[in-house]
């Protein structure tokens, strides 16, 4: 039996509405109205936390905005979170879109990740 369009229509309203682990883990990305590479430092410092990131390790963040492509019809570009370490010869990246959403994060040159976390 095929579920009527009301109750269809009533299934989709609910399923929108209810939070998953998807929104929850990024709640704060979705608050963001990014106008420069910094307006993104909140999602950075979440995560940091997120991969449990030794902040005594951190010497910089920088914010770089990387342009895509700039012709007649606008400007693409994501941004950019780049955290340098003390101890390492290298980064960890947090690659964004334009409106702080993180699409990848990875780490450059001598930086491992599992050497950059708190030691419980």
């Amino acid at each position: 039996m095929k579920p009527s369009r009301t109750t269809f229509l009533s299934m989709v309203a609910l399923a929108l509405t209810l939070p998953n682990a998807t929104q929850a883990a990024d709640y704060l990305q979705k608050s963001i109205a990014a106008y420069d590479a910094k307006d993104c430092a909140p999602v950075v410092e979440q995560e940091l936390d997120k991969e449990k990131i030794d902040r005594d390790k951190i010497s910089k963040i920088d914010y770089i905005k990387d342009v895509i492509s700039d012709s007649e019809s606008g400007e693409e570009y994501n941004y950019q979170g780049w955290v340098s370490f003390k101890g390492c010869g290298g980064n960890y990246v947090v690659n964004m879109n334009r409106y702080c959403q993180i699409k990848t994060t990875f780490a450059t040159g001598s930086c491992k990740i599992e050497n950059l976390r708190k030691i419980k």
